[in-house]
């Protein structure tokens, strides 16, 4: 019974600090914004060096800690933040919101010696709608545009899965002039749920250069539950046809009974002539 207790202590002391990494990630986001780039280190070590890290709060981690190293000149630990952010996720598209130029070649470069195959490429930017209403059971549509680096995408991918679940699902998504368009047919459920995707551009070599969402940050669509099937014997065209039969069946009945009942007539066989 101590041991039960000790572990639910521990369990518990687990779920308080990955809480609060989470808090310590968004108040680091707030204190880059501010151009407190001291600061966003500050918060953002100790989150970085913690065994329970989720791999989400990792990857923020360390893309903040190489932006804010690169913007205080020191490229070493810079290079070494985004090598371990790349570690966890080699198809990671830099989220810097200033956009700068500067940042996002440096990064390009980093990724370019570390990630196999991979090559720096200009900005491939996309767009996308979630869909509208999805309902399980049917097809849910998902439309995106290439707006920028159209030239740089061989192949783009739907990736999704139901919120709980660890693998995705791809779908290549199709069109031309970069419009493109992914369906699929979202899983039977009587109740209703969350789907998580992303989207994802890849180039020849299939690595990626354009994302919306990530694997660790998908996006997410409530996915309404599937109506509740009819059976054949609850709908209106069913007990119309019983209907008829059965009515039809009576006239039957009654014209045969009333052919067995009848009583034979007393003209004897001859021709009547008629004038």
């Amino acid at each position: 019974m101590v041991t039960l207790v000790v572990s639910l202590v521990t369990l518990a002391g687990g779920r308080a600090e990955g809480s609060q990494l989470s808090v310590q990630v968004d108040a680091a986001r707030r204190q880059y914004m501010a151009q407190e780039y001291e600061q966003v280190i500050r918060l953002l070590t100790p989150v970085a060096q913690s065994p329970i890290a989720t791999i989400a709060e990792k990857v923020d981690t360390f893309e903040l800690l190489g932006l804010s190293y690169l913007i205080l000149g020191d490229r070493d630990r810079a290079r070494d933040a985004f090598e371990n952010l790349l570690s966890l996720d080699p198809g990671h598209v830099l989220r810097d919101p200033t956009e700068s130029p500067k940042l996002k070649q440096f990064f390009e470069k980093v990724k370019e010696s570390f990630v196999p195959g991979y090559q720096a490429h200009e900005p491939v930017s996309l767009e996308h709608a979630a869909p509208n209403g999805p309902v399980a059971g049917r097809t849910a549509e998902f439309a995106a545009s290439i707006v920028r680096g159209a030239g740089m995408v061989r192949e783009t991918l739907l990736l999704w899965r139901r919120a709980g679940l660890l693998r995705y699902r791809s779908v290549r998504m199709r069109g031309r002039d970069g419009r493109l368009l992914g369906r699929f047919l979202l899983p039977r459920d009587a109740s209703s749920y969350q789907l998580e995707y992303y989207l994802e551009a890849r180039d020849a070599t299939g690595n990626t250069v354009g994302r919306v969402g990530s694997p660790e940050r998908p996006l997410t669509v409530r996915v309404s539950g599937a109506p509740a099937e009819r059976r054949f014997y609850q709908t209106w065209w069913f007990w119309t046809a019983v209907g008829v039969a059965a009515a039809g069946a009576i006239t039957i009945g009654v014209v045969a009974g009333t052919a067995e009942k009848a009583p034979t007539g007393n003209l004897r066989p001859g021709k009547v002539q008629l004038e």
